[in-house]
Formats: structure tokens, C-alpha cells, sequence
């Protein structure tokens, strides 16, 4: 293939580059060749692990390149170059029977993890059986039947891996706390870490640990716990030096991508136990993969050997599933049950038709809300007015000169969050509109500080404590200096401006970014222009940021598409966890 057909197909200069080195290596002569090259790498950059040669038939390049659309000629073809492997080669480009084309690091990567989870799911003893006892005893419920949080406990004390999925209020945090105190009646000496994959989500579980009053426990990121850096991307540990803990425990699980995922499980002790926690509905991460999703793929099932354990130590009765048993049987929970948002709720409603795909039900939910959700304006003045009254009573907070810790809290009540970074309804479109709204206002925003100006952290800096996705406000300290302040445990800590670490105008903040966060009332923007990146699973992570109320800017067509749109990432790891004890 010409380098001029790879340029008019419109790969990324990446792909690009990467489809001419396979060129120069392989020696078939096949123009096919270089082009799964250069879709493979395009996959890799959409977040998919490997390409599936079944969708091809369904890809825009084919009909401008007049490549075949049937599986069966890829399959043939690719196979006759020796820079294409089967499983257990050692080739750039790795090829299974079911169609599935990995670069070589992605193939290893996935097959590492689910040699290491399935390596993984084993019961663990119960120590001290009276204690455990005792510890369930002692834990008031005020649920009616089967209380999943006790039973997620037990599953993660018996378990070498656990994973508990659910959505924002299932209790994940209390099941955490609980954890780590039964976890500690068991063996007082027991080594406990606690991670997760970025620094807000690490401070955030961290503060959970330290309003329990659980002391010693230091919430880090995957990458500060492994000892990742910039000049050392494998990390301080590994399978000849494991990570000294006996438990580790993981948040917003659904952020970890496969290349983590597989640093991590190389790292873990042997009989280490490994908790999981997220929400698998959620976007997956930034990078390729999905492995909680590819998790929590099988329903959950339960053996009667666990079902006689939540009999004997909880008192409560769980059926044993009557299917096949899977490999991930006894080692995956997903929580159904929401302690804040009931029945009643428009969020909770709304949360849930969108997760289901379902348009009809979305409709019933924003129309029947209590307090109006679904505005179909999205003109520059429609959006202008919605979001400068979600922030009015922080303005005028500002206007007065307010303490710092008045203006911090009432602009935590409120965000607005974009799929886009850039262009029209985005990010960067909402910020300008409020700036330009707000210099008409006397604010001084052409200046790259002012007061009331909102900045997020887009780096982490440890010397700071400051973390990739905090949040804080540039103000007038108590002596009239213009500084930057956070707000931590309830009290203002003020930065120098000289000192902050990376950062950016945070008026508003993509979907992406605001995982891990919870706001009082979120306003969601769409754009207008199709986009790819419109999905049922950014709508929900969107809506659920919300705790009381939600506010949804988009036109009938966008919500449809939105809602009808689910995006499943390539992998092959759910097909290889799937397999039976």
C-alpha cells in the first residue's frame, strides 16, 4: 500500500508511522497487512485493547480502500505474513482463531491479567471464626431481607479477590470501612493498602479512613503505591519484588486501565488478598481496556459453600446459584441496593433508564421529574443563563468578599460538566461564556489570575499535596494577597500562585474528569454536533455525580443517540475469565 492510500484513509500520524514499520518489516507483500497494522493502532487509541476483524464490515476505511469486508480473507491473508502470530508467539502483531488482532504488548498484557485473576480466586481461612462471629453480630442493620454490604464483607474476607460493583450510594465506602475492621479482628498485624488510580480518588477514600477514626492508613495512587514515575514506567515492584502487603484495597476500580491492571497484579504477593471497588456502569478508563467491566460481565453468582458461610456467620440467607458454576463464582458482587436515591427519586429514575438503554423510560423520568430536568435549548443565551444562576450564590459570595471557606463550599454545590473539552458546548466554550459574562460585571478575567477565578489541578504534585482533579479557588487571603486555596478536612489551605502545580479554569469540566467527584446539583451539557464520544455509560457517569438535583442541556436527537449509544470496548479478557471451575 502506498503511503499516500495510508494518508487518505485519515489515520492518526501514529497509526500512520506504525503501519509504515510493519510495511518495511513484513515480507507477504499484502497491502492488508499495514492497514490492520494502522487499524489496530487506531483501536488502541480509542480505548480498545485489540481490533475485531468481525466489525470490519462495518468500517468507513474499507469502502474508501476496496479491502475485503469478510473475516474469513482477513484471517487467511494476515496469516501468511511473518510479522503476524498466533497466541504465544513473540511477533509485533498477534492474531487469535475468533478474529481478534492485538499489538503484541496489549495481547501479553491482557493474557498476564487473566492468568493472574484466575490465579487468584481461592478462598481464604477464617482466622478467628468467635471474632468474625462477634463482628457481624455487633453491625445493626436496618434492611429488610439479604444485606449485600455484610455479604460483599464476607465474600472479601474469604476471597483472594474480590469485586464489588455499584452505583453512587450503595455503600461502598461503608463496606470499605468495615473491611478493614474485621480484616484487623482477624490478624491485628494484618498489612492493609489502600489505593486508587488517581490522586482525587485517593484523597477522597483517604478522608472516609480518617472521619472513621481509622488511624495508620494512607491512601495512595496505583502509581505512587507501584513506584511509577517518568523515568520508571514499570514501577519499583514486581513478581521478584512484591508490594509488602497482605490486603490491598482499590477504588474507583473502573478508572484502572489494562496496562496498570497488569503492573499491579505483577506486583501483588502471591497470598495477598485483592479488593476491587467501583462501578463497572461507569466510562472506563482513559487508556485502553476495561477490565472491571469485563469483571462484572457474568452475573454474580454464589456457591453453596458461601451460601452455608453467609448462613453461619451473618444469619441471612443466600441463595446458591443453580447455573454452571463460573471461575469468577464467590469473587463478584454488584450492589443493586441505592441508600440515596429510593424509589422516588428523579435521579435515581433517570440514572437508571439511561443505564438500560432504554428512550421510552427516559422520557417518563425527565418528564414526570418533580424539579425540571431536560432543557432542549442549547443556544449560547440558554446555557449562559442556566449555568450563571447554578453559580450565582457563589458569585455574589465572591462580589462580597466572603471568607475562603464560604466561597469553596458553595462552589463544590455546583458544576457543570461537558463531554467536549473543546469546541461549541465544551469545556473551554462554557468557561469563556462565563468569563466574558462576568468581565461585563466589573471581574477582572482577561488576567491569568483574578478573584473568583476556579482552577483545577492537572498534575499531581506531592510536595503540594496537591492532586490531578482537585479542585480550589483563586482568592484574597486575610492579608489581601491574591492566592490559590483548597479546601481539606473543612479547612482552607492557601498556595502561592508561583507555587501551583499545573492547572486550568474549572468552571466546568469534562465527564471524564469528574469521576470520583459527587456534586449537591450538576448541570450536563451536550454538544449539538455528533460526536463519538456520546454514550449511554458518560450520560450515567454524568447524572450520578448528582446528589440532589440534575440539570440535562441537549436537544431530543443528542438525548436519543445518547441513550441508544453503548460503547464496548475490544477486549478479550471477559472471554478469558468466563471459563468454568
Amino acid at each position: 500500500m502506498s503511503e499516500l492510500a495510508l494518508r487518505q484513509a485519515g489515520f492518526s500520524e501514529l497509526s500512520y508511522q506504525f503501519a509504515r514499520f510493519i510495511q518495511r518489516l513484513d515480507n507477504s507483500g499484502d497491502d492488508l497487512v499495514a492497514m490492520a497494522a494502522a487499524l489496530a493502532s487506531e483501536a488502541i487509541s480509542e480505548g480498545h485493547v485489540c481490533l475485531n476483524l468481525a466489525q470490519m464490515q462495518r468500517s468507513d476505511v474499507l469502502s474508501q480502500t476496496g479491502l475485503p469486508e469478510e473475516m474469513p480473507e482477513w484471517l487467511q491473508r494476515l496469516k501468511q505474513s511473518h510479522v503476524v502470530g498466533q497466541p504465544g508467539d513473540y511477533k509485533p502483531l498477534i492474531l487469535t482463531d475468533e478474529g481478534l488482532l492485538y499489538l503484541y504488548r496489549f495481547w501479553l498484557d491482557e493474557q498476564n491479567v487473566a492468568q493472574a485473576i484466575r490465579q487468584r480466586l481461592q478462598s481464604v481461612d477464617i482466622v478467628n471464626p468467635e471474632q468474625l462471629q462477634q463482628d457481624f453480630a455487633d453491625w445493626n442493620s436496618e434492611l429488610e431481607g439479604i444485606d449485600w454490604q455484610k455479604i460483599v464483607v464476607l465474600m472479601a474476607l474469604t476471597r483472594q479477590l474480590s469485586v464489588i460493583s455499584g452505583g453512587p450510594g450503595t455503600g461502598k465506602t461503608t463496606i470499605v470501612l468495615r473491611l478493614i475492621q474485621m480484616l484487623y479482628g482477624q490478624n491485628p498485624k494484618s498489612k492493609i493498602a489502600l489505593a486508587a488510580p488517581t490522586g482525587k480518588a485517593a484523597a477522597r477514600l483517604q478522608r472516609s479512613i480518617d472521619d472513621s477514626g481509622t488511624s495508620g492508613l494512607s491512601a495512595k495512587t496505583l502509581h505512587r503505591l507501584l513506584g511509577i514515575t517518568a523515568d520508571n514506567t514499570n514501577g519499583r515492584y514486581d513478581r521478584d519484588r512484591p508490594l509488602p502487603v497482605d490486603v490491598l484495597i482499590v477504588d474507583e476500580a473502573s478508572m484502572i486501565d489494562l496496562g496498570l491492571m497488569a503492573k499491579l497484579m505483577q506486583a501483588l504477593p502471591d497470598k495477598a488478598q485483592l479488593v476491587l471497588l467501583g462501578d463497572s456502569q461507569q466510562l472506563a478508563s482513559v487508556e485502553s481496556g476495561a477490565v472491571l467491566a469485563n469483571l462484572c460481565a457474568q452475573p454474580s453468582q454464589v456457591s453453596s459453600e458461601f451460601s452455608q458461610l453467609a448462613k453461619q456467620f451473618t444469619g441471612m440467607d443466600v441463595a446458591a446459584s443453580t447455573d454452571t458454576v463460573s471461575a469468577l463464582t464467590d469473587s463478584v458482587v454488584l450492589l443493586q441496593h441505592s441508600y440515596r436515591f429510593d424509589e422516588h427519586s428523579d435521579i435515581g429514575k433517570l440514572a437508571k433508564s439511561v443505564q438500560s438503554g432504554d428512550v421510552n423510560a427516559v422520557y417518563d423520568a425527565v418528564n414526570n421529574a418533580q424539579i425540571p430536568i431536560w432543557q432542549q435549548q442549547v443556544d449560547v443565551s440558554s446555557i449562559q443563563a442556566q449555568v450563571i444562576d447554578g453559580y450565582q450564590a457563589f458569585f455574589d459570595a465572591v462580589s462580597s468578599h466572603t471568607d475562603a471557606l464560604t466561597c469553596l463550599q458553595l462552589f463544590e454545590h455546583y458544576r457543570v460538566l461537558t463531554a467536549l473539552k473543546q469546541g461549541v458546548q465544551s469545556v473551554s466554550s462554557i468557561n469563556e461564556l462565563i468569563e466574558r459574562h462576568y468581565l461585563r460585571q466589573g471581574w477582572r478575567t482577561h488576567q491569568r489570575f483574578y478573584s473568583g477565578r476556579p482552577i483545577m489541578v492537572t498534575q499531581n504534585d506531592y510536595r503540594q499535596r496537591l492532586f490531578n482533579g482537585d479542585t480550589g479557588l483563586v482568592l484574597y487571603d486575610e492579608q489581601g494577597v491574591l492566592r490559590a486555596c483548597f479546601l481539606s478536612d473543612n479547612t482552607v489551605r492557601w498556595v502561592d500562585l508561583t507555587r501551583l502545580p499545573a492547572h486550568e479554569t474549572a468552571f466546568a469540566m469534562t465527564v471524564h474528569k469528574s469521576q470520583g467527584s459527587e456534586f449537591e446539583n450538576v448541570c450536563v451539557v451536550l454538544p449539538e454536533e455528533d460526536s463519538a464520544i456520546l454514550s449511554r455509560e458518560l450520560l450515567y457517569t454524568a447524572i450520578t455525580r448528582a446528589k440532589k438535583k440534575v440539570s440535562l442541556l441537549c436537544s431530543d436527537t443528542v438525548l436519543q443517540k445518547t441513550v441508544l449509544t453503548q460503547h464496548q470496548r475490544e477486549t478479550g479478557l471477559a472471554s478469558l475469565l468466563s471459563g468454568h471451575n
